[in-house]
């Protein structure tokens, strides 16, 4: 993927992070973003059925034009704006191309009504639209999750901390599917799971996963274990390891496999991109 389509507030939050890795082409597409240079600026609606009737479709179209037939693109969709009821309209201009979806649901312990509402509307098309094969896959992620990955920090950095975590994951997984492995025994997902999520790990004897989304009915993993170059020229036992924790962490009804990449990193790093064919529920 080398083009990113941020859609309302959160979605272009986490398109801006992208925006540090100068292989990405960014597109943010929102609701007073006016005065940021090639945006396309949404007037506000009321709810996602008003956004849809309202939208243009000649001016999306025209404002992501530079995307071509079979570009990876992945659109990024913030969970409980109503904004987010364009997705379905960005994703007909880009039906040529090979989408990916990451959707980011809202913290809904405090979620009024109408955000649950929308959410949850979104929620559901978006992976009726996965099990159809309209979208190439949809990643899930839960706001809440990634927070407490986050942890405590400043109130002025919070929002920003959280659109980083989630875009250096998916950037980061990204370039591993894009980069030659030194190890690898990759097995692509079952062509009907395309609905999934990411997480993060380390190599530490009690090491647990972190999942951006509580997945139901996990039926395939990849680890990608992103080694320092040091590291894997002197640690003797490091392919024991991986392959010893492999095996821990998918248990027997999980098709897994692993890629290991030399890295300029200080430390060692483990992300995981986990998939489903079941449609999932709110958490």
């Amino acid at each position: 993927m080398d083009k990113v389509i941020g859609l309302g507030a959160t979605g272009c939050g986490i398109a801006e992070e992208f925006s540090a890795y100068p292989e990405y082409r960014i597109y943010k597409i929102g609701s007073n973003i006016l005065g940021e240079r090639a945006n396309l600026d949404i007037p506000p609606q009321d709810n996602i059925q008003a956004y849809e009737e309202a939208a243009d479709p000649a001016e999306i179209s025209s404002y992501l034009r530079s995307i071509r037939k079979d570009d990876e693109t992945l659109l990024v969709v913030g969970g409980g704006e109503p904004i987010s009821g364009l997705s379905l309209v960005i994703l007909e201009q880009l039906k040529d191309a090979k989408v990916t979806v990451v959707y980011v649901l809202p913290d809904l312990e405090i979620a009024n009504v109408t955000q649950s509402r929308d959410n949850k509307i979104v929620f559901n098309v978006l992976q009726q639209y996965a099990r159809s094969g309209l979208i190439e896959r949809l990643f899930l992620v839960d706001r809440r999750k990634v927070e407490e990955m986050v942890g405590d920090v400043s109130i002025r950095d919070y929002e920003k901390s959280v659109h980083n975590t989630i875009a250096y994951v998916v950037a980061m997984i990204n370039y591993y599917d894009h980069t030659g492995a030194v190890v690898t025994n990759k097995i692509e997902p079952d062509r009907l799971s395309r609905i999934g999520t990411f997480g993060i790990a380390s190599l530490e004897d009690d090491a647990q996963q972190k999942y951006l989304f509580d997945l139901r009915d996990e039926k395939d993993v990849h680890y990608y274990y992103g080694i320092p170059q040091a590291q894997l020229d002197s640690d003797n036992t490091l392919m024991r390891d991986i392959k010893k924790q492999t095996k821990q962490f998918m248990g027997e009804e999980v098709n897994g496999s692993f890629s290991v990449y030399s890295t300029t990193f200080e430390s060692l790093m483990v992300l995981f991109a986990s998939y489903t064919k079941e449609i999932q529920s709110l958490p």
